[in-house]
C-alpha cells in the first residue's frame, strides 16, 4: 500500500473538509481519521469527572470512529473498514477507505493509553501494519518548510510526542500538509517532495 492520509480533527471545522474527500474518493489510500471535536468532548469530561487515562484512551478511539463516521456521511463514496484485511481489499483498489479503529485492538504495551499518543501516532501504527510507504498528515495549518524535524513539530504542538517512538526503526515516509493542498492531489502524491514538508527523524 502506497499511500495513507490521516485527515486531522482540526479540519472538522473547516469546509475544506469536503475539499479533500471529494479529491481523495478515487485514489487508492486509507484515511486516518483525527479525534476533532469528539476528542476535544473526552477532554473535558475527563477534566471534570477525573477518570483515569487509561478509559480516556478507549473512549479517544472511539472519538476517532465518530469522527470516521462523519465523513461518511459528508462523502458517501467512502468504504469505511476496521480490519487490516478490509483496508487492504485489492478489489477497491480505486476507492478511498476509512479506518474504524477497535479500541480492543488498540490497548497493550505497544500503545500508550494517554494523551501522549493521539490519533498522529496511531496513523503511523497503522501505517506499519499495512505496510504502507507513505503517511500524509494533514494539518489545518500551512507550513513553509520543505523539511522540519519530528522534535520540531512536536514543540511546535504540530504533531504529538509519542510520535518518534512509532517511527523508531520503520522506512516510512511521513509529511506534512496544509488545509488548501487537495487542488491536483495525485500530481502532489506523485511527488511529495516539491509540495509537502518531510518530516525527518
Amino acid at each position: 500500500m502506497p499511500w495513507m492520509v490521516k485527515l486531522g480533527g482540526s479540519l472538522g471545522s473547516l469546509n475544506v473538509l469536503g475539499d479533500w474527500l471529494k479529491a481523495l474518493r478515487n485514489i487508492p489510500v486509507v484515511i486516518v481519521p483525527g479525534g476533532g471535536i469528539f476528542a476535544d468532548a473526552v477532554r473535558s469530561a475527563q477534566a471534570q469527572w477525573h477518570f483515569d487515562d487509561r478509559l480516556a484512551h478507549r473512549m479517544a478511539i472511539l472519538a476517532m470512529r465518530q469522527y470516521a463516521l462523519m465523513l461518511s456521511g459528508i462523502e458517501s463514496n467512502l468504504t469505511l473498514a476496521s480490519t487490516e484485511t478490509l483496508l487492504n481489499n485489492k478489489a477497491q483498489d480505486q476507492r478511498a477507505r476509512c479506518w474504524l479503529p477497535d479500541p480492543d485492538e488498540l490497548q497493550g504495551p505497544y500503545v500508550e493509553a494517554s494523551w501522549r499518543v493521539t490519533s498522529d501516532s496511531l496513523a503511523v501504527w497503522l501505517a506499519q501494519r499495512l505496510g504502507a510507504k507513505d503517511l500524509l498528515l494533514v494539518k489545518s495549518i500551512s507550513l513553509l518548510e520543505r523539511r522540519k524535524t519530528a522534535d520540531a513539530l512536536i514543540q511546535d504542538g504540530i504533531i504529538d510526542p509519542a510520535v518518534p517512538d512509532f517511527l523508531e526503526n520503520l522506512t516510512l515516509n511521513m509529511w506534512l500538509s496544509g488545509p488548501d493542498d487537495h487542488d491536483q492531489l495525485v500530481e502532489k502524491l506523485a511527488r511529495p517532495d516539491r509540495h509537502f514538508c518531510r518530516v525527518e527523524r
